[in-house]
Formats: structure tokens, C-alpha cells, sequence
């Protein structure tokens, strides 16, 4: 099809556009849906709610005080949804993803302008800088992001396991796993600032408040989160955050933090077995884990556990003008 980047109408997402741009995405991401599933009817049902009559109060409001949590662009060409990105907010950080153009129409410019326009966004919303993450073999998406000037900042390992045969850890003397509690932000709060690489949280612009699940995704329910600690003596060594959906997506794993001094003695394996027992009570049936690169020691703990390694992503990051 010879269309050329003229015919391209970049604009906001509709309600109406649903099925196609799901088309778009799973034609583009299939490797990784494969591995964490997706669920039409839960999307559907979130876009029911986001674009109800709350939804869109909500959203409204949220736009005035610039606190709007996301933004989603689509590509039309001739009144067909070709192409699809979308923008998170976390602070003054802006995360873009699923930039995915419908196999018949790559290379004709509009991933490119996808981008443009989800950069633009990030400089009228005065965010800090722009952080998206991308399979290192896709090296047309690489060559494009490069283009902009993003570079690479970490690597990312996912792995995943069937829930039902993740096994069990022997339990470390003196170590105690509990749910998480809002007195103890502070506490977990400190331990990930000792044990996250600091120029990654400083990048990520993470902070305290971070550990709180933010009111737009209470009310819609994006997701159901698990967050659970590992204590010794009553003190705080160890935090892990799981989130789960339905039983057609994986759970995921994810900050599994430990305290430095008391890393591969076990704390890791005990805290990933409990997260992953409570995100496969809720029903899923496979179980996603996300490690840093630079982590060997939470990648060989999940890989004891039953774990394989499935894809690796590249984080590249722009700062904004």
C-alpha cells in the first residue's frame, strides 16, 4: 500500500477505536502478549469505564490540575486505526509505549510520527524526560528511538514460570514474610533507596509516594496489587510488589528489593514465593518476574525457583529540553 506520511491523521484516542488498535498491538507485540497474555473483554471493560460518565469527569479534572495520568494517540489513514501509542505519567517522568504500527503499514513514516507526537507531549506537559523500553533485536525501533536522541540506561530481563510449579523456598531462620502496611512506607522507602541503584531511582524520579497506588488507578481498578514485607526481628530487610489482573494475564513480579548486606541468603526466593502464592490465590496462571540485568543475584533466585528467562529489554531514556 502506498500511502504516503501526508495521509497519516495523528489524533486522541476514541472509545470507538478499540478493536482496531487492539488488532494493531497484538500484530505488533504478539512475543510479548504470548508471554503475558491479554485479556479483550478487561481492556474493553476498562475503556467502558475510563470513557463512562466518570471516567470522563474524571479525566477532565485531572487535565485541569495537571495531573492527567495518561494520553493515548492513534494513526488514521482513510478512516483506519493503523497505528498506536500511548503515554503513563509517574511524576515529571513520561512513559511511552506500545508504539506499534499495523504490519501493512511500516515503514512509511508513522512510527516516527507517533513519536513525535507523544514527545510533544511530554514538552507541553513540562515533564522532566522520557523513558520507554524496546527489544534490543528490533533494531528499526532502536535506529528510530536513537534518532531522537534516547539512549540506553539498563537492561531488563523478564522471566516467567507456570504458577503451579514455582517452588518452594526453604524458609531462612529468623526471616518472617507479612503484607505490607502503610506505616511502614517510610521503612520500605529507606531500604529501596539502600538497595536501588540511586541514579536509576533519581532517573525514574521515584519517590516515596510511589509505594501508594495512585486514585485514578483505585477507582478503575486498573489492576489488584500485592505488596508484602520481609521482616527479622521486626525490622524491615526485604519488599516485593506483585500486581494481577485476570486469569487470562499474567501476574507480575516486580521491586523485589533486599537489603544489600543480606542479599542470596534466601530473603529473595522466600518473598517471590509468598507474592506469587497470593497473585495465583486471585487465579493467574502464569507468573511474570521482572529483573534488573544488573541484579544477577534476584535473576539466579528466580531462576532457582523455577523461572526461565524469555525476553530482554532495553531501557532508553530522552531528557527533555
Amino acid at each position: 500500500m502506498a500511502e504516503s506520511e501526508e495521509t497519516v491523521w495523528i489524533r486522541d484516542f476514541r472509545k470507538s477505536d478499540l478493536a482496531s488498535a487492539l488488532k494493531v498491538v497484538q500484530l505488533s507485540f504478539a512475543e510479548e502478549f504470548e508471554l503475558k497474555g491479554l485479556d479483550p473483554k478487561h481492556i474493553e471493560k476498562l475503556v467502558n469505564q475510563m470513557f463512562g460518565m466518570l471516567g470522563r469527569i474524571m479525566r477532565g479534572l485531572l487535565k485541569i490540575f495537571g495531573k492527567e495520568f495518561f494520553r493515548l494517540f492513534v494513526a488514521e489513514v482513510r478512516g483506519e486505526v493503523v497505528g498506536t501509542t500511548m503515554i503513563t505519567k509517574q511524576e515529571k517522568v513520561a512513559y511511552i509505549s506500545t508504539v506499534a504500527v499495523h504490519p501493512d503499514f511500516r515503514r512509511k513514516g508513522i512510527a516516527r510520527r507517533l513519536v513525535k507526537s507523544a514527545l510533544e507531549y511530554v514538552q507541553d506537559q513540562k515533564l522532566r524526560r522520557a523513558v520507554l523500553y524496546v527489544i534490543p533485536m528490533n533494531s528499526f525501533a532502536k535506529t528510530l528511538y536513537t534518532g531522537f536522541g534516547f539512549r540506553d540506561f539498563e537492561k531488563l530481563v523478564l522471566l516467567a514460570a507456570d504458577a503451579e510449579q514455582v517452588s518452594s523456598p526453604e524458609h531462612v531462620k529468623g526471616i518472617e514474610i507479612a503484607d505490607f502496611r502503610k506505616s511502614q512506607t517510610d521503612t520500605v522507602y529507606e531500604l529501596l533507596r539502600s538497595s536501588e541503584d540511586p541514579e536509576r531511582l533519581s532517573l525514574l524520579d521515584y519517590r516515596k509516594k510511589d509505594l501508594k497506588t495512585p486514585l485514578f488507578e483505585r477507582v478503575f481498578h486498573l489492576y489488584n496489587k500485592v505488596q508484602m514485607v520481609a521482616l527479622r526481628e521486626s525490622q524491615i530487610v526485604g519488599y516485593i510488589e506483585a500486581t494481577y489482573t485476570t486469569s487470562a494475564e499474567a501476574g507480575q513480579i516486580s521491586n523485589v528489593q533486599v537489603h544489600p548486606e543480606l542479599r542470596e541468603k534466601g530473603i529473595e526466593e522466600m518473598l517471590i514465593c509468598a507474592a506469587t502464592t497470593k497473585v495465583k490465590q486471585a487465579g493467574s496462571k502464569k507468573i511474570v518476574g521482572t529483573a534488573s540485568a544488573r541484579r544477577p543475584e534476584l535473576i539466579a533466585s528466580m531462576m532457582k525457583l523455577g523461572f526461565k528467562k524469555h525476553l530482554e529489554l532495553d531501557g532508553m531514556v530522552l531528557e527533555s529540553q
